[in-house]
């Protein structure tokens, strides 16, 4: 079984299904089936389509243990049905030192329903994390990687060195770790497009599963999005089918009938795109996901997502993902 492909196509069939089941049902589950954790609010890298590279002057914030505890617990204790959580929101995950503790802690705390995984650019992935990420039993990684070449890549990936990150990705795929638990990711960009049939045809044959993603404005907080922005025309026939297709299946945003996301101080942000943290739905160490997740500001907040009502509510009114019908997942 190829756990990645599976983790990738139950993550983007899930984000469909909250949308009819919402249509349907006019109200969601019980408790929200993606999870997103933020264990610490930084980034090594300066990636040109990424807001944190306008921000490099904050300060760095790390969960406390017994916060990442608590949520763990919770959701050890709610999650009765099918649950990803992902220790990543708009950042890079292997900066937290205690990384592995915090995996090791939701291993011991994993009902049968919990899968975990987490996205990275790859270049902390050193040998003490590769050899502990088999013992800690995670379900998916997936490498930011974006480019080809090199030569793209330092156009892109600011700060970052791509002949170690394609290294450490060797490392991997050379370690004990279970190759079919790892995927690549490429976002669409005006600095990478041409080289998307490349990267598919290398990648495909080395991890069998690459992640695509569409480029977005970050709800109006990626201040080079003209520079960096891919129009309909760029793309091929087959995806702008998709692109309708899939704007049809949605028919508005599924993001927060699906997913919650947790920043590093226990705040509840709407969703990944929401980089300066625009609405805050409530806080992790005054309530649990749950009484937030099912609160009256979260369902009126639906409500106007569901009738289209994006320009009343931010950061959706700034959002280019509704206007451009393209769709970014993680």
């Amino acid at each position: 079984m190829n756990y990645a492909k599976k983790f990738v196509f139950n993550h983007d069939l899930k984000h469909i299904l909250s949308v009819i089941s919402y249509r349907l049902k006019k109200q969601v589950k019980p408790f929200p089936s993606i999870i997103h954790i933020q264990t610490i609010n930084w980034c090594n890298a300066s990636c040109k389509m990424c807001p944190n590279s306008q921000n490099k002057n904050r300060f760095v914030e790390i969960m406390p243990d017994d916060l990442f505890e608590k949520i763990v617990l919770e959701i050890e204790r709610e999650a009765k049905s099918y649950t990803m959580v992902l220790l990543y929101l708009q950042n890079e995950p292997l900066t937290d030192d205690f990384f592995l503790k915090r995996m090791q802690f939701f291993k011991n705390h994993k009902n049968k329903h919990m899968s975990i995984g987490f996205l990275t650019n790859g270049s902390l992935l050193n040998d003490n994390i590769i050899s502990k990420l088999k013992q800690v039993e995670v379900d998916f990684i997936s490498v930011s990687l974006d480019a080809y070449t090199p030569k793209t890549y330092k156009l892109i990936r600011n700060g970052l060195d791509f002949d170690t990150v394609i290294g450490n990705i060797d490392k991997l795929l050379s370690s004990e770790f279970d190759s079919r638990r790892l995927a690549v990711e490429f976002v669409f960009q005006s600095k990478n497009i041409n080289e998307f049939d490349d990267f598919k045809n290398f990648w495909k044959k080395k991890t069998g599963t690459i992640m695509i993603n569409y480029l977005t404005d970050r709800s109006g907080d990626l201040k080079k999005y003209d520079e960096l922005r891919l129009f309909e025309k760029n793309f091929g026939i087959k995806t702008r089918l998709k692109f309708k297709m899939v704007k049809k299946l949605m028919n508005f945003c599924p993001k927060p009938f699906i997913a919650f996301h947790i920043v590093s101080n226990g705040d509840v942000i709407l969703c990944i795109e929401d980089y300066s943290r625009k609405i805050i739905l409530g806080n992790i160490w005054e309530s649990s996901i749950k009484e937030i997740w099912n609160s009256e500001k979260y369902k009126k907040i639906r409500e106007k997502i569901s009738r289209k009502q994006y320009e009343q509510i931010s950061p959706c009114n700034s959002c280019s993902i509704w206007k451009e019908g393209k769709f970014h997942w993680f």
